[in-house]
């Protein structure tokens, strides 16, 4: 896991220093940098496989013809050598990154289908005087870049970018067409960042970029990657939960791969249980877990139940160590004007303060490597959503009644109950597209579109442009499965593995993801719906591969999320962090009336617009803190 970055066109080599200055964070174990006519990459180490110095990047490969760096891990390098040095390579062995350049002279941009692992790769041809970035096939590790008449210009982190922007020429104008998504899904379904210079490389895409004869520098974007749609199976082909338990193992071990201590988190839940689970099945018992622990009448209000009491129970069960982290819910989300800068992009949700939390405890207790659960949810249905999606499909043409009678109820009852009758009410109605659409909505476009201001005052076509191509692409799916391949294509690249990367990495410490292995996806393409989700009961398929493994007390939990309090909070303690902000809203970006409005509703009951708020505060403090991106520097 490091921090990468470089240029390819006319640029100083003194960006190189900035960029290794900003993403120190992601690196802290060394840093190094190459250039050479036009061409310049630099790399911050955070030394996880092979602690040498014969690992440290940037790497020359073949005889000098490519320079790299990577960020990610590489978890089957060791498989893949001998077959390199068949083929008569000579490399480090020992380094997942060696073999990333004598692999691509072999296969050519299909060396990214022999890979198994999480990357962020830049690698320069000097024979054909070309640079290619490449992305790992599910987003776990960001790249982003710009594209200005110098050049291209590329890194880990934005605000690496934005600190080199004067002299790179990138245009940090605000993109509204971005912060209209930033409200209306809290993270933003395409390339697009808060500023209009500055994008990012999608999922599973490949970008080259490459000379003109006039000197300028062209870019082409292509994608590598797309996850397969489901084939009805013969009887004899269906995929069984023993060969998912088997297969589970595999892959969690082969994630252990480190030469450092590995810890994990263990909230309690399914996906955390399972792989602490795996990890003791195959001999990498982690050396310490952690879990959040809270307190107060907050987190019951708003659909969260004690965690702490589930993992205790999973730590027992498997014999391992944990560490239950108690926090100060007023002090923690306190922290969230910061957060905003931290995370490259003004997400509006407190759970990454939680993951800073327990990455900053892990870092001192030694370890920099942490296993994660991201990703169970948007790959085995864990959402509430898809439970939406099931009645949906169960109610056909007569979806509109479950939605009435759930609009009927939700005025009698109170909280999150209520909350979630309101949001079925809404879901149940309309097109299976309007579904697929709202079910990542907090706001609706129009309401979004009152909220923020356009340059035109008109409704912007390029809004949610990648994840309604997402869902035209799945047609003739299931509802269930069109979800899914939806959630992969917006919500876990863009948010929950956004936020995990940089919540770990600015306390340096790598967030590993085994549910985003792309063998699992596979594998569960191949599973049939109704074998997904038995009812409504999510991740059912799952969850029987993992019966006598995990607690049936940590199996039939209760789905419950991953956050803080954030409405209890707003109308509390943090009333005058964000009183005076929202009452002025900025001028620029938002119009304040509206969102006068909204908070008083807010505050008088009328409204649930908690998170629409945070979304306003965030863009705000990641703005301010963009006017002051020099002190990433510091």
């Amino acid at each position: 896991m490091c921090g990468i970055s470089g240029y390819f066109g006319s640029f100083s080599p003194n960006l190189l220093t900035t960029f290794t200055k900003a993403l120190h964070h992601r690196g802290p174990d060394g840093e190094g940098q190459w250039h050479h006519h036009g061409v310049g990459l630099a790399h911050n180490r955070l030394s996880i496989i092979d602690l040498s110095t014969a690992a440290s990047q940037p790497m020359q490969a073949c005889d000098g013809r490519y320079t790299l760096v990577f960020n990610g891990e590489i978890y089957n390098y060791q498989s893949l050598v001998p077959i390199l040095n068949k083929a008569g390579y000579s490399f480090n062995p020992n380094s997942d990154t060696a073999v990333l350049a004598p692999l691509y002279d072999h296969y050519g941009l299909d060396s990214l289908n022999h890979v198994q692992g999480m990357f962020a790769i830049a690698l320069y041809d000097a024979q054909a005087d070309e640079l290619l970035l490449m992305r790992d096939h599910a987003g776990i590790k960001p790249l982003y870049y710009a594209h200005t008449a110098k050049g291209l210009v590329f890194a880990s982190e934005l605000k690496a970018l934005a600190a080199v922007a004067d002299d790179a020429g990138i245009d940090l104008t605000p993109d509204a067409t971005a912060l209209q998504e930033y409200v209306s899904f809290l993270w933003t379904p395409s390339t697009r960042t808060p500023v209009q210079g500055i994008r990012k490389l999608r999922p599973g895409h490949w970008l080259k970029a490459s000379r003109k004869a006039d000197g300028s520098v062209s870019i082409t974007i292509t994608r590598w990657y797309w996850p397969p749609l489901y084939q009805p199976q013969a009887a004899e082909a269906l995929p069984t939960t023993q060969q998912l338990a088997h297969m589970w193992d595999a892959l969690v071990a082969e994630q252990c791969t480190a030469d450092v201590p590995l810890g994990a988190f263990l909230s309690g839940g399914v996906d955390s249980s399972a792989i602490v689970a795996s990890m003791v099945a195959t001999g990498h018992t982690p050396q310490h877990t952690y879990c959040i622990g809270f307190s107060g009448a907050g987190m019951a209000g708003e659909g969260f139940d004690d965690d702490a009491h589930f993992a205790k129970a999973m730590a027992q069960h498997a014999g391992v160590p944990l560490q239950v982290l108690h926090v100060d819910v007023d002090a923690t989300l306190g922290q969230l004007p910061n957060l905003a800068w931290q995370l490259d992009e003004p997400t509006a949700d407190p759970a990454p303060l939680l993951v800073t939390t327990i990455s900053q405890q892990a870092r001192q207790d030694g370890l920099k490597v942490l296993m994660s659960g991201t990703g169970g949810d948007d790959v085995l249905t864990g959402y509430r959503r898809h439970q939406s999606a099931r009645l949906r499909e169960y109610a056909g043409r007569f979806s509109a009644v479950p939605g009435g009678l759930a609009g009927a109820l939700a005025p009698l009852v109170k909280g999150a109950l209520r909350r979630r009758l309101e949001r079925l009410a809404e879901l149940m109605g309309g097109t299976d597209e309007a579904f697929l659409l709202k079910a990542f909505l907090t706001n609706s476009q129009p309401d979004a579109h009152q909220l923020v201001r356009l340059p035109d005052g008109a409704p912007n076509d390029a809004w949610g442009h990648d994840l309604r191509i997402a869902i035209a692409e799945s047609a003739g799916q299931s509802l269930v499965n069109r979800l899914l391949l939806a959630e992969g294509a917006g919500f876990l690249p863009d948010h929950n593995l956004n936020y995990g990367d940089k919540a770990g990495m600015a306390a340096g410490v790598e967030i590993r993801v085994p549910f985003t292995d792309r063998r699992l996806a596979e594998f569960m393409a191949r599973v049939a719906p109704q074998q997904k989700m038995r009812g409504l009961n999510a991740k059912s398929f799952f969850k029987q591969a993992m019966q006598g493994r995990v607690p049936a007390a940590v199996l039939n939990r209760r789905k419950t999320g991953f956050g803080a309090p954030l409405r209890s909070w707003l109308i509390g303690a943090g009333k005058p962090l964000v009183d005076d902000l929202l009452m002025n809203a900025d001028a620029g970006l938002f119009q304040p009336s509206h969102v006068r409005a909204l908070w008083q509703a807010t505050q008088r009951g009328e409204r649930d617009g908690a998170y629409t708020l945070l979304t306003v505060a965030m863009v705000h403090w990641w703005f301010a803190s963009l006017k002051q991106r020099k002190r990433v520097l510091g």
